[in-house]
């Protein structure tokens, strides 16, 4: 048989050879050698340094070593979750609910989903409530009709093509056509650590991201109708999607809102009627397992080291207060909101109160909906949107603007912060901390709390701060340059 290293050699050189192949500007050649950002001396000084043999031979090494590790990470993760019972937590719950369903019986029951969870899964105990809205109910029905292991293996399928058109979307969204920055792209993309982790335990964050991806890219081609289809489809987890359905109103683009509110309610009331539930039943049932639902460790915001919302900021500086600690989250989720808003009119008054979709108001609207509501690691794929704008941003830069060091500081700390949304940092650094603690009995010491276990969760706002602060800067400039012209 052929060892496991055999195989990583293999990949190594085929990795080696596919970005060899497209690491070229190809039509960008021409316009970079005319740019005067980088005829910069300190850009010029940097191209020097990376144009020596050995630094060039480091930098494709590590980009190798790193894509290499991921393929091989991915594949592994592929043959584990295909194995008897694998640990797809989340999943378990989607395939429980969804086998309730068939039975006409309602999974919003505490008890009901407690039990049967048991039975189907053999883990008993305490059992996390099922505290999705009934519009989740339809989109996983066809879970029911096959075995566990079978709906494991569709989930796996499934994730696979998802990560695949989340690829798809960000190059779509990328404003370069040359091959080195759409593999940049798709690698930046591929390691945000969401994508591996929605993967790992199950979770639908990856096909709300795709659905919320894709209908950007329909909505800005002014195809609004499966545009509403996918947004309303992406109302199943709320948290993530909600927040567009206010920017489309302020947009004035009603026909969406209209056809995602559409699409929703209709997905609602098949919910119920296939759970065997009614409205008032369902909410009732709804307020007992949410109240349940936030007595678990990976919820709570002191003690959870899995969130990325700036709701968790608070809780974890002043833990014995919570009063000052609801209050500090709140005023820097205000202060957010307000920044966006400014930025949200300053763009509309430039563009005379368009109704054309902008990249950078979809972004602050994603980072938004994960730093203001609550969400965990599988969350960060809502980042993906992120790092196609700061490669556009670049871009833009390079094609447009002479060199300036604060807004590349401000680039490269946004860039920064995106890297903290890499399974170095959840995987690597605050997953194996954790395990010299017991996280979830709160035992955390305070200094790491508001430290390391909290890197996620200011990542998240630096990102948000980041990207506002460029798109502000970016409005002025379009601004000269018209007035020039």
């Amino acid at each position: 048989m052929i060892s496991f290293g055999f195989w990583n050699l293999i990949i190594v050189i085929l990795v080696a050879l596919v970005i060899k192949n497209n690491w070229r500007l190809d039509d960008e050649e021409e316009t970079w050698k005319n740019s005067l950002f980088l005829k910069s001396s300190v850009i010029q000084q940097l191209i020097q340094f990376f144009r020596q043999p050995i630094v060039s031979f480091l930098v494709l090494a590590g980009v190798v070593l790193v894509v290499t590790r991921f393929l091989c990470y991915t594949g592994w993760l592929v043959y584990f979750l295909n194995q008897p019972d694998p640990p797809l937590w989340d999943f378990k719950s989607y395939y429980v609910a969804s086998r309730l369903a068939h039975q006409h019986l309602s999974p919003f029951n505490v008890e009901i989903f407690n039990q049967s969870f048991c039975i189907i899964t053999k883990v008993c105990g305490f059992i996390p409530p099922f505290v999705y809205p009934p519009n989740i109910i339809p989109l996983i029905w066809f879970l029911g009709y096959f075995s566990l292991n079978t709906a494991f293996k569709i989930s796996v399928v499934m994730h696979i093509l998802a990560i695949g058109l989340a690829l798809w979307g960000a190059n779509i969204l990328l404003e370069s056509k040359s091959r080195v920055l759409r593999t940049i792209c798709t690698i930046s993309v591929a390691l945000i650590y969401g994508l591996v982790r929605d993967f790992q335990v199950g979770n639908i964050a990856i096909f709300v991201a795709v659905l919320i991806l894709w209908m950007f890219i329909l909505a800005r081609k002014h195809q609004d109708i499966p545009a509403g289809i996918f947004l309303g489809l992406a109302l199943c987890k709320p948290t993530l999607a909600a927040l567009f359905i206010l920017y489309f109103l302020l947009k004035r683009r009603f026909s969406l809102v209209f056809v995602s509110l559409v699409t929703v309610t209709s997905l609602i009331f098949l919910g119920l009627a296939l759970t065997g539930n009614s409205l008032t039943q369902f909410l009732s049932d709804a307020d007992r397992g949410f109240s349940l639902w936030l007595n678990d460790p990976s919820v709570s915001p002191y003690i959870s080291i899995s969130r990325l919302d700036l709701m968790v900021v608070g809780p974890r500086l002043f833990p014995n207060n919570p009063f000052f600690a609801k209050l500090f989250s709140d005023i820097i989720v205000l202060i957010l909101v307000g920044l966006v808003s400014w930025y949200w009119y300053l763009q509309q008054s430039f563009t005379a109160w368009s109704k054309k979709i902008h990249l950078t108001e979809m972004v602050l609207v994603s980072c938004l909906s994960i730093s203001i509501n609550y969400s965990q690691e599988t969350s960060s794929v809502m980042l993906i949107p992120a790092a196609v704008f700061l490669l556009n941003d670049l871009l833009y830069q390079i094609r447009h603007c002479t060199f300036s060091k604060k807004r590349m500081s401000v680039w490269l700390a946004g860039v920064c912060c995106l890297a903290v949304q890499t399974a170095v940092i959840h995987g690597w650094l605050i997953g194996s901390l954790a395990k010299h603690w017991k996280v979830k009995a709160g035992e955390l010491p305070y200094i790491m709390k508001v430290t390391i276990f909290a890197l996620p969760s200011y990542a998240v706002l630096g990102i948000t701060l980041s990207i506002l602060v460029l798109a502000i800067s970016s409005v002025r400039q379009k601004q000269i340059l018209k007035f020039e012209s």
